[in-house]
């Protein structure tokens, strides 16, 4: 069908060739009957210009046909996901150089580099979590074929983070890192920080051993579902089975099975003996002694070696992303942290401007002018801090809006009641002049560029209740006794001070 199309709009295109040339010809002819010298510049002039249409038209219809058609990087991040982790490595990398911390880009650059290492070098991370009783550093034991780790019953064990390198029998795609982490379920503030410490291990693992050792209960169901949630594959491993009759190990495993419907699939619940219990022994000659039977991990070591061969570049690379991706918000976590400060000093800056200008203007109401014209630069700064700029005419707009909701709310009156007392009590004997109106015009500066900036930082949206809900939650932050005091003797030592200095040079 399409090379059927394709001959027609040929023969089309051929046959409005032929024409155009023909009535050049024809114009040619005649022009050349009154001046020959004439006609033939004419003619250069009109085929220069059909020319130039012409070229011009096959540029659009090449930028068309890109444009309509998904590019080679695009289809190739859809069919590969190791290329998309790659891309999201390289989107964090451009976040980071967003950020002015040089502390904090120097972590962020440094935890990318190790999720881009971890990427390049197929390093497979292989987390054991659970609670503190369930045997998790036996099952690494039992993995690795030794003592690495103390197993201690105590509660609390393992305090950290542990990282065993890990050799896994018919497994040669990459490294195997095996991560202890803290147990669940610990009491007191130690035990919620190890716990949390855990979670943060186990948003990291590219598959996540989950150990138990009876039924589940809610303080391992629940972060097991959030991490299935977060797009965490896990293997959901019974130890202990040597404490159980065959019948009881098949219930227990048929109950978890039920439990995980839905976030771990049947195949990915396993049974081991990590570490099992001590037997007594009897001889024929009725002599009895202590048997320490070997571990039972095969099934567990079979599962997650078969797992990785067929999943495991799937898996790092999705981790990768999401890793990548956790990242880059940070990093942009950090730019906004950034821009919100520095619009807090842009905010401090015009606000003791205002005042200074209110405070020496001797002209009644122009002050008032001075402090509008001021709060329009403050806003167009504002706007400039968190890329987003305005036009001069924008920001005028904005700023007489809110200033005009101030004036609804009686924000305007109410401020200037409440600091005219305050600065009664805070100055005595100095309360002359303009004081009263440099104050509140400092403070519904600050109230306006806080307003601002919360705006710009939240991409332009006021927010529940727009622009009037926007003052009302700056106004009762910053309309607290406590704050009205401190801003009023701040506003004494920066402006009234200074004026009165002034005063007793003139």
């Amino acid at each position: 069908m399409a090379t059927w199309f394709g001959a027609a709009l040929a023969l089309v295109g051929l046959a409005l060739l032929g024409w155009v040339l023909s009535s050049l010809g024809e114009v040619h002819a005649r022009l050349a009957e009154i001046s020959a010298p004439l006609a033939n510049v004419v003619l250069i002039g009109l085929i220069v210009v059909l020319f130039s249409i012409l070229l011009l038209g096959l540029r659009f219809l090449w930028a068309a046909a890109r444009a309509g058609r998904p590019t080679a990087t695009a289809a190739d991040v859809a069919a590969d996901p190791h290329a998309a982790a790659g891309q999201s490595v390289v989107a964090a990398r451009q976040q980071i150089e967003l950020v002015s911390d040089e502390i904090a880009k120097r972590a962020l650059t440094d935890e990318i580099e190790t999720v881009s290492h971890d990427l390049a070098a197929q390093r497979y991370t292989v987390v054991v979590f659970g609670t503190g009783s369930a045997g998790k550093t036996s099952v690494i034991n039992a993995l690795l074929g030794g003592g690495v780790g103390e197993t201690d019953p105590t509660i609390g064990t393992t305090q950290e983070g542990v990282e065993h390198a890990y050799v896994l029998d018919g497994f040669d795609d990459g490294r195997l890192r095996l991560v202890d982490t803290p147990g669940l379920g610990e009491m007191g503030d130690g035990g919620l920080m190890r716990e949390q410490r855990a979670r943060e291990l186990a948003t990291e693992a590219d598959l996540l051993l989950f150990v138990v050792d009876q039924d589940l209960r809610d303080v391992e169901f629940k972060p097991l579902k959030s991490l299935a949630q977060l797009g965490k594959r896990s293997l959901l491993v019974f130890n202990k089975r040597d404490l159980y009759t065959s019948e009881d190990e098949a219930a227990v495993r048929r109950r978890l099975g039920e439990r995980v419907a839905g976030l771990i699939g049947e195949e990915d619940v396993v049974v081991c003996a990590a570490a099992p219990a001590e037997i007594i022994v009897r001889d024929a000659s009725g002599t009895e002694t202590l048997d320490k039977p070997t571990a039972d991990t095969g099934e567990l070591a079979e599962r997650i070696a078969d797992l990785l061969r067929r999943e495991g570049k799937v898996l790092l690379a999705g981790n990768v992303l999401l890793r990548a991706q956790r990242v880059s918000e940070r990093a942009r976590d950090a730019i906004h942290q950034a821009r919100v400060q520095q619009a807090q000093r842009v905010v401090t800056r015009f606000q003791w401007t205002t005042a200074a200008v209110m405070f020496v203007n001797p002209v009644p109401g122009l002050g008032a002018l001075a402090a509008a014209a001021i709060n329009y630069q403050m806003v167009l700064e504002i706007a400039k801090l968190f890329g987003t700029p305005i036009t001069i005419d924008a920001a005028k707009r904005m700023a007489s809006e809110l200033g005009q909701v101030m004036l609804k709310m009686g924000v305007v009156s109410v401020a200037t009641n409440i600091l005219g007392k305050a600065l009664k009590a805070s100055v005595v004997g100095y309360v002359a002049g303009g004081a009263i109106e440099a104050v509140a015009g400092a403070y519904l500066t600050k109230l306006a560029g806080e307003a601002f900036t919360d705006y710009f930082a939240h991409d332009q949206d006021w927010g529940e209740g727009g622009m009037q809900g926007a003052l009302e939650k700056r106004f009762q932050l910053e309309g607290r006794v406590e704050f009205i005091a401190a801003f009023v003797k701040e506003a004494a030592e920066r402006v009234l001070a200074k004026g009165r200095g002034d005063a007793g040079q003139t």
